[in-house]
């Protein structure tokens, strides 16, 4: 009788333990907004300015960019990374042209993505607003603090409705002769939805500007 009580004890406590098992739910730390998953892609307008001031002029140029996940490997630290094609066409007439290749990573702590040869660590996990972090701590660039502006926000971007974006401020420094803007936004499933980078400067107020200002916006994304 007491071996009897004790099967059905021990079975008790292994089915508790199994249904405690498959009640569990793996908690959402926000990695779905990287959007690494192979075969995806996405589709940007980028409206690019360039402020010459020797001779007071603005090159201005418009342009699609189209980023594709094209393949995952095994990179230099044993750990998953995927590869990500990206072309280029001046308008929806013209053919897609590979432009180059750059390479991203996802973690249980964070997303990196190496753009041109230099990696940034693009958002860290749980993605959490007002979460801040160094955004080159894996470059030999100047420390930047990056920081999580909003999370879960529901935005309209390029015509495209999107329930769930957060905003990362990578750098924001606006003044009378200063003007330095770098933000992300990333949209849950799809990744960078839209991106400003603007770096410019003037001697003094009757000077004309020098530098940059390049946006990405999200024209489309498939896969």
């Amino acid at each position: 009788m007491r071996n009897l009580l004790l099967i059905i004890f021990i079975g008790v406590i292994l089915f508790s333990c199994k249904k405690d098992s498959e009640d569990y739910v793996q908690p959402d730390i926000g990695q779905g907004y990287a959007g690494m998953e192979l075969g995806k892609y996405v589709v940007y307008d980028v409206d690019s300015f360039f402020y010459d001031d020797f001779t007071a002029t603005i090159d201005t140029s418009m342009f699609k960019i189209k980023e594709v996940v094209a393949e995952s490997y095994i990179d230099l630290e044993g750990e998953e990374a995927f590869k990500i094609n990206r072309y280029k066409k001046d308008n929806d007439t013209t053919s897609w042209l590979l432009k180059d290749v750059w390479s991203a990573k996802l973690t249980s702590t964070n997303f990196q993505k190496t753009e041109e040869n230099v990696r940034f660590v693009k958002l860290v996990f749980p993605v959490r607003e007002g979460a801040m972090w160094n955004g080159n701590s894996m470059n030999n660039l100047s420390s930047r603090e990056y920081e999580f502006l909003s999370i879960d926000a529901s935005e309209s971007i390029g015509g495209n409705s999107l329930k769930k974006v957060l905003t990362v401020n990578q750098l924001e420094n606006l003044n009378l002769i200063e003007q330095q803007q770098f933000l992300e936004k990333y949209a849950k499933s799809v990744g960078l939805v839209y991106k400003r980078n603007m770096d410019l400067v003037r001697d003094n107020l009757s000077s004309p500007w020098r530098g940059y200002d390049v946006t990405y916006t999200l024209s489309s994304f498939g896969g």
